[in-house]
């Protein structure tokens, strides 16, 4: 094991109100190298509100994300700004195909789409939309790769199903190790963001990070996961947003 990984999507109390189901999805895996090394792939994706089929893209998003970087390292295939543009297309193609099933507009799988692929010695983050991808800098600070896409008011974005041209997604490679990584979606904003500074805000990473860094044993990682679903389905969260919430953290050993 050489990365510690938890990550979980809660439903808002909004939802709840109107029995509706939680309309984030997350998915990670992690890739073993012949040198003892690891790849880690996440995604997060936080299904549109207005969309009838939020949740179904959201899970579809991330599933196909970490599927198809899992065939691009099978298939020694270069994960870079050009072969991750290539699976937006991908993941595009599909949400509009389901959309085309069951004849209804494209938007109404409309989510973004947030994700990282992390190598021995560099990165790969992809984004469209709103939520952000968080990074420790080496010193024990975190910073954000890029800041939450808002349109012209505060609750709307861009969505991956919005421009076949993907004129709104953003890819970046940083030829660094990376040793800590966040994600989460708009959800958390407000909690993990520092609007006035537009910078992380660094009490609310320091700590969940603390207790991530001390778990030693498989065991000890899964309790953290059950006790971040609790943590972000509380009141102490749940009077700050309403909405759904999803985090997924992971520190290199």
């Amino acid at each position: 094991m050489i990365w510690k990984v938890i990550g979980q999507s809660v439903v808002g109390s909004s939802h709840v109100l109107v029995d509706k189901p939680c309309e984030d999805a997350i998915n990670y895996r992690t890739i073993p190298l012949k040198d003892g090394e690891e790849i880690l792939v996440g995604f997060v994706s936080d299904g549109a509100g207005s969309a009838k089929y939020a949740a179904a893209a959201s899970a579809t998003a991330v599933k196909i994300g970490v599927e198809l970087v899992g065939q691009m390292v099978d298939a020694h295939i270069l994960v870079n700004d050009r072969s991750v543009m290539l699976l937006a297309e991908n993941i595009f193609d599909n949400l509009k195909k389901q959309a085309e099933a069951l004849g209804v507009p494209s938007n109404e799988f409309s989510c973004t789409m947030l994700g990282f692929v992390i190598f021995p010695n560099k990165a790969c983050f992809i984004q469209i939309g709103d939520g952000a991808i968080i990074r420790n800098d080496g010193s024990g600070y975190f910073t954000w790769v890029w800041w939450p896409h808002n349109g012209e008011y505060q609750n709307t974005t861009a969505f991956l199903i919005d421009d076949p041209n993907f004129g709104n997604l953003k890819t970046r490679v940083i030829e660094e190790r990376i040793n800590e990584v966040a994600v989460f979606s708009d959800g958390l904003q407000m909690l993990a963001l520092n609007y006035e500074t537009e910078t992380v805000h660094q009490p609310f990473f320091a700590d969940l990070f603390k207790w991530l860094r001390m778990a030693k044993e498989d065991e000890h990682i899964a309790i953290l996961d059950r006790k971040l679903a609790e943590y972000l389905g509380s009141d102490t969260i749940n009077n700050r947003t309403d909405d759904d919430k999803t985090l997924l953290m992971a520190t290199r050993l």
